[in-house]
């Protein structure tokens, strides 16, 4: 058995990966890709056409399940905080709650539905990260605007699952990289 202090030194580890994953990802998304968004489409303030963040709430869960919830949400508000509430952009803050909540169930359901059928992980998580972009789009925009569907829709879903493609994208080369320097 682990004693105590092993099990608290690997959660506050975890923890901070998690979180600096999130608002690594958040940070290039505000940073490098909202300007160039700004630039190509200057009336969506509300979508990113590219939304990393998306791809590291699906990772998260995925390997942590529920659990990822508590290691995501302070980071999660943080980067809500500071890009969000900062620049006036007007999303509701409860949003990233239905997110991760909505991210969670897809990734059981998927997981669940798949085990066993879909023979590549990537394949579950970019399943998983669709379920989860389309029911917290669909969710929020309903709570919020009382409307199932409308262009916003489109645009976190199309921003969620680009983001996540790209990143898993970025990750393979990443680890790819980091193997060949070690060799």
């Amino acid at each position: 058995m682990r004693n105590l202090k092993q099990i608290i030194s690997d959660s506050i580890g975890t923890f901070i990966i998690v979180s600096l994953a999130y608002i690594a990802s958040y940070t290039v998304t505000s940073g490098l890709i909202s300007p160039i968004q700004d630039i190509a489409f200057p009336n969506n303030r509300s979508a990113s056409i590219l939304f990393l963040p998306h791809g590291i709430r699906i990772l998260a869960i995925y390997y942590y399940g529920w659990k990822a919830l508590p290691l995501l949400l302070p980071s999660v508000y943080l980067m809500w905080f500071i890009d969000v509430y900062g620049n006036g952009i007007p999303l509701n803050p409860i949003q990233p709650i239905i997110h991760l909540v909505c991210c969670l169930i897809a990734v059981q359901l998927a997981s669940r539905a798949f085990k066993g059928i879909l023979e590549k992980e990537w394949k579950l998580l970019l399943f998983s990260g669709v379920i989860g972009s389309v029911s917290s789009s669909v969710i929020t925009n309903y709570i919020l605007n009382m409307s199932f569907l409308n262009i916003t829709v489109f645009q976190f879903i199309i921003g969620d699952i680009s983001g996540q493609i790209i990143l898993m994208v970025m990750l393979i080369y990443l680890f790819k990289f980091s193997r060949m320097v070690r060799n």
